[in-house]
């Protein structure tokens, strides 16, 4: 299999400018904190702007989505901007979560599955992706596309540059593992760290980094006593700040990757 390099990804978004405010940083002595909690809908609205304004479809489809993840958040607030339409099958509840009402206030459309394990919700996304396959898009479990990947890349360099930081050791929440990867490739000399919040990471989707676990259930939020200084995600990047804290070589520049608020 062949093995793709930062230079690959940057090569194919060479021509795409983050439309977004440069991310801002914070400085809690040799902890570095991007705070894309800032950004409206998150990092993931930078990472998807060009799949999504680029790709000729009217809709995109998604069934890869937990109640809690900013992903299709993102993803409406992108479509609404773009013009376009979004439709996400997540499991049936009676109520939306925070995330999943951000994402019905963008104009996105939820079908809610009973028996909504992710087999189920990924399966119905994709029939009703081929009924219609010249006008919608599906999008992959966690994001996993390499326009994703190269506009990760790319803010992330013109971050550190514009910053005038280099990152010695990488932190990240991680799911999928898309951002971290993303990291690790943005940043090849550094040490990389994930901490798992959700399912069981595999080593694809952990790439190079030492990983962590978090002692929490994916859907719980991290303890008061446990949050950091800066508005967080607290059933995600939240959940990170301590094992990063706890386990950080303060000797080298961390920097600690906040997705969303």
């Amino acid at each position: 299999m062949e093995v793709k390099n930062a230079e690959h990804y940057l090569e194919l978004v060479k021509d795409w400018k983050d439309p977004y405010p440069m991310p801002e940083i914070r400085h809690f002595g040799d902890i570095i904190v991007v705070r894309d909690d800032l950004l409206e809908a998150g990092s993931k609205t930078r990472f998807l702007d060009l799949l999504i304004q680029s790709t000729d479809v009217d809709e995109w489809v998604f069934g890869g989505a937990n109640k809690i993840g900013w992903g299709p958040t993102s993803l409406a607030y992108l479509c609404k901007k773009y013009g376009k339409k979004c439709t996400t099958f997540w499991a049936k509840r009676n109520k939306p979560t925070l995330q999943q009402q951000m994402y019905l206030d963008y104009g996105g459309k939820i079908e809610w599955v009973n028996m909504g394990m992710l087999t189920v919700t990924k399966a119905r996304a994709r029939k009703y992706y081929e009924e219609d396959t010249k006008r919608r898009k599906l999008l992959p479990l966690g994001l996993e596309d390499d326009l994703v990947k190269g506009c990760a890349i790319k803010v992330m360099r013109e971050m550190a540059d514009y910053h005038s930081i280099k990152p010695e050791s990488l932190w990240s929440v991680g799911s999928s593992g898309t951002l971290n990867r993303s990291l690790q490739m943005a940043f090849p000399e550094a040490d990389a760290n994930v901490i798992q919040v959700g399912h069981k990471m595999t080593e694809n989707e952990i790439g190079r980094a030492k990983l962590y676990i978090a002692d929490y259930k994916f859907d719980k939020a991290v303890r008061e006593d446990e949050k950091p200084p800066f508005p967080s995600a607290p059933e995600y990047d939240a959940k990170g700040w301590k094992i990063m804290k706890e386990n950080r070589d303060k000797t080298k520049c961390n920097l600690f990757w906040n997705v969303a608020k």
